[in-house]
């Protein structure tokens, strides 16, 4: 089927179609829908070489996934899952997520370098923010089209991003280790230079001296998302004077590694009662940790997000829009592994 009978199938011009098909601006949403359902129950698809010479665009998206150093790999499945959701979301305009994973940072600028100078991709999603994020600097002064999952304090935050509300999950955190009659609270967050693990901390934090508790830098420590942080956190907590009575994890891999740490002290006072995770960052850990972390992630809606987001910077959409998601709350049973 070409484009031309699917116009005829629908009784529209094939301008309108077209249209629909880029998701263009100046046609409904109603019509749109109509045109993209149609195609997918007809099996249309578009001549991808045709179209692309014509626009000149390449028809892919480079995801970059966090570079490797201090066992970032391990959220890999993480953002496969909300892959899967971006390219369900991207599917009708023709556009295809490319995944990149490299081995370091260095190696990722140089990838970065490349996919803007070889015009690789139509835009970029970056992952794994910074606070001072020279990835967007880079972006932003060639002119190239990106969106991040996560924010950033470069360019003043104002460029499209789509995240979490990690400051609120830091703070609903420290109001279950209230309710549980928590009286020294530690947190593990990740390294210096992760947004979301410090928005994370400030949550925490906030909601700790709003309680009139005085947090102790003692009692918080910045890692990586790897088993081997979460036991170099219990090994700094352990090692205080006024131990802690509850702590609170960014993610399961530290949580797990926590676990391992405990399973050799069993007389220091805590156990899984007395500790959680914010989010799960793997397929295993949310199968099997579920119920020790607090917030549950809709990747197919972060995917979906994303898509929106690329669609609307790929077609030279100066608005910018960011999108803050709520995550629901679990109920929380501690089994842990």
């Amino acid at each position: 089927m070409n484009i031309k009978e699917l116009a005829e199938f629908l009784n529209l011009s094939t301008a309108t179609v077209s249209k629909a098909l880029n998701n263009k601006s100046d046609i409904s949403n109603h019509t749109r829908k109509k045109v993209l359902e149609a195609a997918e129950k007809l099996g249309y698809r578009p001549n991808a070489s045709a179209r692309h010479l014509r626009s000149g665009k390449v028809g892919a998206v480079a995801l970059l996934l966090p570079a490797a150093d201090g066992g970032n790999v391990h959220t890999a499945s993480f953002f496969m899952r909300i892959a899967r959701g971006l390219q369900s979301s991207l599917k009708a305009s023709g556009i295809d997520p490319v995944i990149h994973i490299t081995t370091d940072r260095q190696g990722e600028q140089q990838l970065l370098q490349k996919i803007i100078e070889q015009n690789r991709a139509d835009a970029v999603i970056l992952t794994d923010t910074r606070i001072d994020d020279e990835r967007i600097l880079l972006l932003n002064d060639r002119r190239f089209p990106f969106v991040t999952i996560g924010q950033s304090r470069v360019l003043k935050g104002h460029f499209n991003w789509v995240d979490f509300h990690h400051e609120e999950m830091g703070r609903q955190c420290v109001r279950f280790a209230l309710r549980q009659g928590a009286k020294r609270i530690a947190v593990a967050t990740l390294g210096a230079d992760s947004m979301h693990g410090l928005q994370f901390l400030d949550g925490c934090l906030e909601e700790m001296r709003e309680s009139g508790q005085t947090p102790n830098d003692g009692l918080i420590f910045f890692g990586a998302v790897a088993e081997s942080s979460g036991e170099e956190a219990m090994q700094k907590f352990m090692q205080q004077n006024a131990k802690p009575d509850f702590i609170i994890f960014i993610n399961d891999f530290l949580l797990m590694g926590a676990c391992h740490y405990l399973a050799g002290l069993p007389d220091c006072g805590l156990d899984e009662k007395s500790m959680l995770c914010a989010t799960a960052s793997s397929d295993f850990s949310s199968r099997v940790m579920s119920s020790a972390c607090l917030f549950t992630v809709d990747h197919e809606e972060v995917g979906r997000q994303l898509g929106e987001a690329v669609l609307r910077v790929t077609q030279g959409d100066n608005a910018v829009k960011s999108v803050l998601l709520t995550l629901p709350v679990n109920a929380i049973r501690h089994h842990i592994i």
